[in-house]
């Protein structure tokens, strides 16, 4: 993908990060976030922490890679590995079969963005 995407996906947890802590009135201390291969998760960890700011400057964010996978029409099922060309206007048109070599996959992991579970600090009591 391309810096914009990574910088859009950033955004999109930071702002549920801010709404957690602001419904919470509590400090983020550490967040585990699942990011798929296909959405290049050290990209997406570098500008959580560019965009982060003084707000979360102290925030752990644990980023867990999910590897791609694919079903194909030949029956296969399973890894492909890398993609070679992520920034491709359709990256998934540049995945192979690593059994037949052909096109015709499905994608059925690897594009996930899904923050796991938040550690907060100095919330509200009661």
């Amino acid at each position: 993908m391309n810096r914009l995407h990574d910088v859009m996906m950033a955004e999109r947890i930071l702002k549920t990060l801010r709404e957690l802590s602001k419904q919470h009135k509590a400090k983020v201390v550490s967040a585990n976030i699942r990011v798929g291969d296909m959405n290049e998760p050290k990209g997406v960890k570098m500008w959580l922490e560019k965009l982060g700011g003084n707000e979360f400057k102290d925030t752990k964010f644990k980023i867990m890679p999910v590897p791609l996978e694919v079903t194909c029409e030949c029956g296969y099922s399973g890894g492909v590995g890398t993609v070679a060309h992520f920034h491709s206007p359709n990256p998934e048109l540049e995945i192979a079969c690593p059994a037949c070599g052909g096109h015709g996959l499905e994608l059925t992991s690897g594009k996930e963005l899904e923050i796991v579970n938040v550690e907060l600090e100095g919330g509200k009591s009661g």
